[in-house]
């Protein structure tokens, strides 16, 4: 199988925090679920993946090349936790702009997508709310027939309907079975609807890597006070097993 995304024991050290030698890979046909709390290392995976911050060590690999040329970053769609466009743009001219620099632009699916999310170009984007913003990043990130979708947050903070809809959209593109979806978010409840697989990363390191149908088997909930830790948890968890009580 040829994988869309692969990252090998990538890592990137900070003051205080550091990835640890993060490896895993995304296969074409799945919605790939990124999970973990607030500064585990999601969006310092995903802005890695982006190039908007460079790797310390490891390999990437895009459709099986190490090397991204300027077809492969088509072939790559983005939605950011934050919008980046100019706020007194119009979504048209934002438009204009963007669709200039993708041979395979496709406007009859931009169009569609504004039809679908109800997106007026002639708005400027000051005018929009948080849900619409992340709409219309996701109708430009799907109108130039990318084949890999990363999505950092993209439903954080928006209510349940339009989550539902972008949860829709995303299978939708995943179809066909050649495109795929990493999707990073804490919202574990629209995973549930629309992942395959599940990456959990906790303090810059995975911890596990497993499908989605697995993950009820293999790994048990553990409910405590709010002032226990993770590790307070873990200890526990193991002294509970050790005086035989099962799972």
């Amino acid at each position: 199988m040829k994988y869309l995304l692969e990252l090998e024991n990538v890592s990137k050290k900070y003051k205080r925090f550091s990835l640890k030698d993060i490896s895993f890979s995304v296969s074409p046909g799945v919605i790939t679920g990124f999970v973990g709390i607030n500064g585990a290392g999601k969006s310092t995976t995903i802005k890695i993946i982006a190039d908007l911050i460079k790797k310390d060590n490891g390999v990437l690999r895009f459709f099986g090349e190490e090397r991204k040329s300027k077809y492969t970053n088509e072939l790559i769609g983005y939605v950011m936790d934050s919008s980046y466009f100019y706020e007194k743009q119009t979504l048209k001219s934002i438009k204009n702009t963007i669709s200039g620099t993708y041979r395979n632009w496709n406007e009859n699916d931009y169009q569609r997508y504004l039809d679908l999310f109800l997106l007026d170009e002639s708005q400027k984007v000051e005018e929009l709310s948080k849900g619409m913003k992340m709409k219309y990043a996701l109708a430009l990130a799907l109108s130039h027939n990318a084949r890999l979708l990363i999505m950092d947050e993209p439903t954080s903070g928006l209510d349940p309907l339009i989550r539902s809809q972008i949860i829709s959209v995303l299978k939708e593109f995943i179809a066909d079975g050649t495109r795929s979806v990493l999707f990073s978010t804490h919202i574990t409840s629209d995973l549930e609807k629309v992942a395959k697989n599940i990456i959990f990363i906790h303090d810059g390191k995975i911890v596990f890597n497993e499908a989605l149908s697995n993950i009820s088997s293999l790994h048990k909930k553990i409910i405590g006070t709010d002032f226990m830790t993770l590790e307070d948890c873990i200890i526990d968890f193991i002294e509970y097993m050790k005086r035989g009580n099962g799972i």
